[in-house]
């Protein structure tokens, strides 16, 4: 598969999927239109490792470890979806016919820090760099509001996810432990944040 990435302008950029000669679209969020296809986004995983952590007074690690059967995780939006018109910066990805993918930014003015708060691709839509390019867009966006970098958070069962932030240049800098409510989450489960400056 190649993909080629042009600018049209700053509010829409098309990805060109050679394979099947696909033209992405990335636009600013269409609300309240695109509420349903954004929770008829499939965004669920399956993972055949994750991370542990392996954890000392004043030392942390995270170790690969592989499951002993993949786990399927899904993360639904009905909770998000009606928030996202209040982020300064979402982008919705489309191949003209379904929304594939979404990416939404808050700003903290503090520290200069932009927080990637949302990202999901649709499950068919990995791999053709859907993803990649909402990371860019989002990365420029970070910029043009004088944020140094991107912060990022994801969970240690998300290997996936993980594996995303590292190919594409974010650096692991810092964990949670206590994020997540044990009651909710399973496989003791971390939060992790990832960090990338802004080119």
């Amino acid at each position: 598969m190649c993909a080629g990435v042009a600018r049209v302008n700053s509010a829409v950029r098309h990805l060109i999927v050679s394979n099947d000669d696909k033209v992405m679209n990335l636009r600013e969020l269409d609300w309240p239109k695109d509420r349903d296809s954004i929770l008829a986004l499939d965004t669920s995983y399956l993972a055949d490792r994750r991370l542990s952590l392996d954890m000392t007074a004043r030392c942390a690690s995270l170790v690969e470890e592989l499951l002993p059967m993949p786990v399927r995780r899904t993360y639904g939006f009905i909770n998000i979806v009606d928030k996202l018109p209040e982020y300064p910066w979402v982008r919705v990805a489309s191949d003209r016919v379904e929304v594939v993918g979404l990416a939404a930014l808050s700003f903290e003015a503090w520290n200069r820090r932009a927080r990637l708060e949302h990202l999901y691709v649709g499950k068919r839509s990995r791999g053709s760099g859907v993803g990649r390019m909402l990371i860019e867009a989002a990365l420029q966006a970070a910029a043009s509001l004088g944020a140094r970098g991107v912060f990022v958070e994801t969970q240690t069962t998300n290997y996936g996810a993980v594996r995303f932030y590292e190919q594409i240049g974010f650096r692991w800098c810092g964990l949670d432990s206590s994020l997540y409510d044990l009651e909710a989450v399973s496989d003791g489960e971390v939060g992790i944040f990832f960090w990338r400056d802004v080119p």
